[in-house]
Parts: structure tokens; C-alpha cells; sequence
């Protein structure tokens, strides 16, 4: 291992965490108290072996050279996708129709589970997807890198729980209704009053058939519960089924 700082004011960047800062003055102040120390004594004096994370980071950003870079970026990778990396990362590419991967963004969402919880990120997801589906400026940003960034999930997750602009897409999600699913009365029971949801509506004939191809159109989840309400008092008075609502993913 090889310090490669050019500046002293390299340690000061605001890239660094203070635990990467931390590491560098240590084997600065080491080398300095006895020049006669070399780098692998400084690894196990300092147990650099705990601070993989850190290293790897410190040589992406060119300040150290590492013999041990590949081998640990490789393990790393390995470890950092947990089932809720690969939750999350399903839960982007179905919405957002892309294909990212795994490996490439684990690191970044395993910072934000430290902070958030699994459905804080899917509600950020689905918020940032319904405000910047149709914009074309935004929708470019639909992606890991500006969803997860660290100065800017704060304030979509704000945004997101005040608005609950996205809840639609999540609680769909949490009941596994995909698209032509039918919706009942039970699974509206789990929508959101206020949020807007995509259905097509399937008038039945008389033996209780769909007719035609459906009308697509966009309810509000309290207005989807009061019409299945509405439905179910009508068919306890011995009235048939008239419609049936089914999910169209967005």
C-alpha cells in the first residue's frame, strides 16, 4: 500500500468521510514518528483489515495505491447485495423499465437502508417516477445515481410522505397486484384515498362476461372503494354484477 497525496489539503475534501481522513493522517503521523515503519506494519498496527469499505473509496479517488484493491472491490460486491438491494433494484427496473444492475448501485442503497427503511426507498422511487414520468427534462434522472444521491434523498423522501404522490405504486406493490389483476373490494381497502390509480373498466353481460375491450381512465382509490361498496349493497339486494375494475401498472 502506497499514499499517494500530492497536497495535504487532499485529506480536507469533502469526498472523504472522517473515518477516511482518519486513516490517512494515522499512516501519515506513523510514517512520520518512525520513517523506518513500512506500510504493511502501518495495516496491522491500525487494523486497516476493518476498513475495507474505506480503502477501496481512498483509492478510487486516487490517494492510495492498493495491492489489495481488486480482490476486497470484488468480495465487496459479493456481500453488498442483500435481498433488499435486490428488492429495490426489481422494484426500479419494473417501474421504470430499465435494466440496471445489481452490482452496480448495491453500495449506494445499502447507505440509504442505514438511514431508511425499505419502504421509504420504494415510496422515493415511485414519487420521483409519477412527478418525472412525463417531463422531459426530469425523466432522464429516473436512475440509481440521482435517486439515491445523498445530498438530494432527503428532500425527495420529504416531498414523497407529504405528498404521497407514488403511495399508489407501493401499495399495489406490497399486494403483489400486477397488471389485469382484478381489484376487489378487499384489495381497494388498501389503496390510498388521494392518490390517483390506472384501472380499466369491464362492463359484464348477462351471463357475467366482459364486454368489449374495457375503458381505460384513472380513479382516485377513494372513489374506486366507493364504487365497489356501492356494487357490493347492490348485489346483497339481489341485483347481478355490473363491472368489474382491473390493474393497469404504471
Amino acid at each position: 500500500m502506497k499514499i499517494t497525496i500530492s497536497n495535504i489539503n487532499q485529506i480536507l475534501s469533502d469526498k472523504l468521510s472522517l473515518s477516511e481522513r482518519g486513516i490517512l493522517i494515522t499512516m501519515l503521523l506513523l510514517k512520520e514518528d518512525d520513517p523506518k515503519m513500512t506500510l504493511a506494519k502501518v495495516k496491522a498496527k491500525i487494523k486497516l483489515s476493518n476498513h475495507r469499505e474505506d480503502l477501496i473509496h481512498l483509492q478510487d479517488l486516487g490517494l492510495i495505491k492498493w495491492s489489495g484493491y481488486n480482490g476486497a472491490t470484488k468480495a465487496l460486491e459479493k456481500e453488498l447485495i442483500t435481498p433488499d438491494v435486490i428488492n429495490t433494484i426489481d422494484f426500479m427496473n419494473n417501474l421504470y423499465k430499465r435494466n440496471f444492475k445489481y452490482d452496480t448501485y448495491a453500495s449506494s442503497i445499502r447507505q440509504r437502508l442505514t438511514e431508511n427503511s425499505v419502504e421509504d426507498i420504494r415510496l422515493v422511487i415511485a414519487n420521483r417516477y409519477k412527478e418525472w414520468k412525463n417531463c422531459p427534462v426530469m425523466h432522464v434522472h429516473l436512475n440509481p445515481g440521482t435517486i439515491f444521491r445523498p445530498s438530494k434523498f432527503a428532500k425527495y423522501l420529504e416531498e414523497a410522505q407529504r405528498t404521497r404522490v407514488g403511495e399508489s405504486i407501493t401499495s399495489a406493490s406490497n399486494i403483489n397486484l400486477k397488471n389485469g389483476d382484478e381489484i376487489t373490494l378487499e384489495i381497494s381497502k388498501t389503496f390510498v384515498d388521494s392518490e390517483s390509480y390506472n384501472i380499466r373498466v369491464w362492463r359484464l353481460n348477462e351471463n357475467g362476461t366482459r364486454a368489449g375491450n374495457g375503458n381505460v381512465g384513472i380513479r382516485l382509490g377513494k372513489n374506486i372503494k366507493m364504487s365497489l361498496n356501492i356494487q357490493k349493497n347492490n348485489l346483497e339486494r339481489g341485483d347481478t354484477k355490473e363491472f368489474i375494475y382491473t390493474y393497469i401498472a404504471n
